[in-house]
């Protein structure tokens, strides 16, 4: 155990510039590191510049906070934590936290690579400019804890000096190996991993992972007002999945009959995710982009998840208050359809279809066919709303949340609902609002700390809506709200200008109303339980907060090459 403590110590001092708030300045002459890496890359996680990362992090919304002096008191908590954080971090490593906070000047960067018929390997990437000093600190340290549990080797490779750890019993696969040159230290888990970086160092290589198709698609469909973005990532499933078939199989034969399944099943349509990150662009203050390439046509499980495009906003029963409402339309008799058809495959044609129609007609069950009374009725158009709840003396307020299923057919699904509140032992109450019929029942809190609720579910305006808070059902069928309706407010038409005319999903929240929890909460005294030595009383009250806080929105579109997401928070006016 004392071995990998050590070891976790080492490389602790090796990554210590993925803490958030580092200061670096980029150097333009560096070569991007997907351009260092070969092409067997199956993880890639990318920081091309710190220093604009920072600089950007304080144009934003919760940038802006910090540097409100309301602000200051509750900072200065932050500070004398940090103090004592500083002096056990210096005590371990050698220098002080602030020394740490300097060290980086270009990129950072990490990568898992899974090379054909070898072991995945790991790279790591950091620019320390002309903090040398402090890096070879962090060496000497970290050298000295190896010393115990490992045995180092140089050589010259490329006229770079290259140590390479091997650890002393166990596996004597297990190394790690790093090297510095210009202002970048890297760190491997092998050799051919090092190696193969040193022979890209002058960025003219022909066979790198910056050629990669895939990864190329994704950064074209994700960029942003700054192009590639602040943060960018990517993931090659199939390779992960299939470096770790390999593994497994050389202990268990069989797990390789598995891969066979992977094609008919259709995962091997997905061929790769990734996405960016930005912050304080010109139109957003920050905003993520997540691609994912699929080869079409899609079979399989994949047809489960189709969601066409429509024309989505709120309906007018759908508050102002509400702190968010999300939206999405899904292919539901498509996704019945690729369950059925992935079943049968594997137990025969009509499997499913039979089951169905023999539970439908079980004596003693409430006669329901699952794909007729049900599926086919059903418009796949899914909205979820969530509003603040009010306060009751010194209790905690509930959200209410509301959820609206589409139907094609209100009557038919209105007779389905009708026989399930017959069979005995259902858990409802039925009673007629509006000339509609509401099922209530009661809803335990399962915090335990609140009393049960009154939920309800009813149809009404060809949907049918369920709610913690039967009182939203109620203004549902009144068609009325607890005020202005969300789709006439300021604070979402701020989204739509961001908004394509149709798509799969759209989601709109507010920030100040989901802060606001976690903001009492801290203020309350809750986040002392963890953090005992911070007074969080020392915060300011939520307004200092709230006028910083605008709108968020995001949708998902598909496309000819997969389907995009699209998540953002909207500029201050």
């Amino acid at each position: 155990m004392n071995r990998w403590l050590r070891v976790g110590t080492v490389w602790l001092a090796l990554a210590t510039a993925l803490l958030p708030r580092l200061s670096l300045l980029a150097e333009d002459e560096a070569v991007p590191t997907d351009r260092l890496l070969p092409p067997d890359v199956s993880v890639y996680v990318s920081v091309p510049d710190v220093d604009e990362l920072k600089t950007r992090w304080l144009k934003t919304a919760f940038g802006s906070l910090t540097q409100d002096s309301a602000l200051e008191p509750f900072k200065g908590e932050i500070t004398k934590a940090l103090e004592g954080v500083s002096s056990e971090i210096e005590k371990e490593l050698g220098v002080s936290l602030k020394d740490l906070m300097e060290i980086p000047r270009g990129e950072l960067a990490f990568a898992v690579l899974t090379p054909q018929g070898k072991k995945p390997a790991v790279a790591m990437f950091l620019d320390f400019g002309d903090n040398e000093k402090t890096v070879d600190a962090l060496m000497e340290k970290a050298e000295k804890a190896l010393e115990e549990n490992a045995e180092s080797d140089d050589e010259e490779i490329d006229g770079t000096k290259v140590t390479s750890w091997k650890f002393k019993g166990g596996d004597q696969s297990q190394q790690l190996v790093y090297f510095i040159k210009d202002t970048m230290l890297v760190a491997t888990s092998d050799l051919d991993t090092a190696k193969g970086v040193l022979s890209r160092w002058d960025g003219k290589h022909s066979d790198t992972f910056a050629d990669n198709d895939n990864y190329n698609l994704i950064l074209e469909k994700c960029s942003t007002d700054d192009e590639d973005g602040l943060f960018v990532w990517y993931i090659n499933p199939q390779s992960l999945i299939q470096a770790a078939l390999t593994q497994l199989a050389a202990q268990n034969p069989q797990v390789a009959l598995f891969a066979g399944f992977l094609d008919p099943l259709g995962i091997t349509a997905l061929k790769a995710i990734g996405g960016s990150a930005d912050m304080a662009t010109e139109h957003f203050d920050g905003i993520t982009k997540t691609f994912l390439v699929i080869e079409q046509p899609t079979k399989g499980l994949m047809n489960i998840f189709q969601f066409p495009t429509i024309e989505q906003k709120p309906p007018k029963w759908v508050s102002s208050n509400a702190s968010a409402w999300f939206s999405l339309n899904w292919d539901i008799a498509g996704a019945y359809t690729a369950i059925e058809s992935v079943i049968d495959m594997f137990s025969g044609p009509g499997t499913v279809a039979a089951r169905i129609d023999q539970i439908a007609e079980q004596e003693g069950g409430p006669k329901v066919h699952l794909k007729k009374d049900i599926i086919d009725v059903i418009s796949g158009r899914i909205q979820v709303v969530m509003e603040p709840g009010k306060k009751k003396d010194d209790e905690p307020a509930q959200d209410r949340v509301v959820v609206a299923l589409g139907l094609k057919d209100a009557k038919k699904f209105q007779a389905t609902l009708t026989k399930l509140t017959k069979f005995p032992g259902f858990p409802g109450q039925t009673r007629e609002f509006k000339g509609s019929a509401i099922i209530e029942f009661e809803l335990p809190d399962f915090s335990g700390g609140l009393e049960p609720k009154m939920a309800g579910l009813a149809i009404g305006n060809d949907q049918l809506m369920f709610s913690n808070d039967v009182t939203a059902v109620e203004a549902m069928l009144r068609g009325d709200t607890d005020g202005d309706a969300l789709v006439d407010s300021a604070a979402y038409k701020s989204i739509v200008e961001h908004l394509p005319a149709k798509a799969s999903i759209v989601s709109y929240s507010r920030n100040d109303s989901q802060v606001q929890t976690l903001w009492d909460m801290a203020k309350g005294g809750q986040a002392g339980l963890f953090l005992p030595m911070i007074d969080f009383e020392k915060l300011p009250e939520f307004d200092t907060v709230k006028k910083y806080l605008t709108p968020n929105g995001g949708y998902s579109v598909p496309d000819k090459k997969g389907v995009l997401f699209v998540s953002f928070g909207t500029k201050k006016k």
